[in-house]
């Protein structure tokens, strides 16, 4: 079986093609140069685009095959000299063609994508074309993908309403008080909109994500009243507003779709 490879097991997701870690070669980071162990569970999962062109726009269907290979074998090519991103990758990548290559544990492995916030995030890559293109295919694979990940790890479905040109203030210093699904945008000045730029989101939001403005607090202030009605029915969360494990199983007890308050209480 193939699947996302979450805590040593692997996870499928209906609907997508998944290469998991090491079934072809070149599936895999380098442990050291683009990864290490980890010691935190993630709570963020970030989203990048390959080339991060301007304006993004919608290819119809699926592009070549081969695009999740090549973006790993950049990856671990990655010496300072011919290919000056000695530090970096993603825990998997989506090819034009809509398929996945999931190169790492998303628990286990920490990846050097997203600077601060490399300790408590998961990175996916979505290849585009020059220009600004992305494949109908390679959008669908990674929003099902991003969807899949949320309800495995427990990281509540929800994502900034919008972008104003710069990273979020909270996560320049790893963003630990924020939970949910962001951009590279969102996490540093050097990429900016198009990192992964506005379809993605909307189409997360298409699929039931909950949109906050992370820039005030919203989100904050939804959760802290969301643990308080959980305190109400013998739960005891700490009221902080931050939908970590403790929010996410006392949901999951309450009948929510594996402890996600997106995705409703189970039929």
């Amino acid at each position: 079986m193939s699947g996302l490879l979450v805590g040593g097991v692997l996870v499928p997701v209906d609907g997508v093609k998944i290469v998991s870690p090491g079934e072809e070669p070149g599936c895999s980071l380098t442990s050291g140069k683009d990864c290490k162990p980890r010691t935190n569970r993630p709570q963020q999962l970030i989203l990048h685009k390959t080339i991060a062109d301007d304006p993004e726009k919608i290819l119809a269907g699926a592009g070549p095959a081969g695009g999740a290979k090549k973006t790993a074998d950049y990856w671990r090519s990655c010496d300072g000299k011919t290919n000056p991103y000695r530090n970096a990758g993603a825990h998997g990548v989506t090819g034009e063609d809509g398929v996945v290559w999931n190169l790492v544990d998303l628990i286990k492995v920490e990846v050097f994508h997203a600077t601060v916030s490399n300790l408590i995030s998961i990175g996916w890559e979505t290849r585009e074309v020059a220009g600004g293109g992305v494949y109908q295919a390679s959008l669908d694979a990674t929003v099902l993908t991003a969807i899949a990940i949320c309800r495995a790890v427990g990281i509540q479905l929800q994502v900034p309403h919008s972008y104003n040109g710069h990273p979020l203030h909270r996560m320049l210093n790893g963003g630990h008080d924020v939970v949910g699904v962001l951009g590279h945008r969102d996490n540093t000045e050097e990429r900016g909109e198009w990192d992964p730029g506005n379809i993605l989101f909307g189409m997360l939001r298409a699929h039931g994500a909950e949109a906050f403005d992370f820039a005030n607090g919203e989100d904050i202030a939804t959760w802290k009243a969301r643990q308080l009605s959980l305190n109400a029915k013998g739960h005891t969360l700490t009221i902080d507003g931050i939908p970590g494990p403790a929010t996410t199983a006392a949901l999951r007890a309450e009948g929510y779709i594996d402890g996600i308050w997106a995705l409703g209480r189970a039929a």
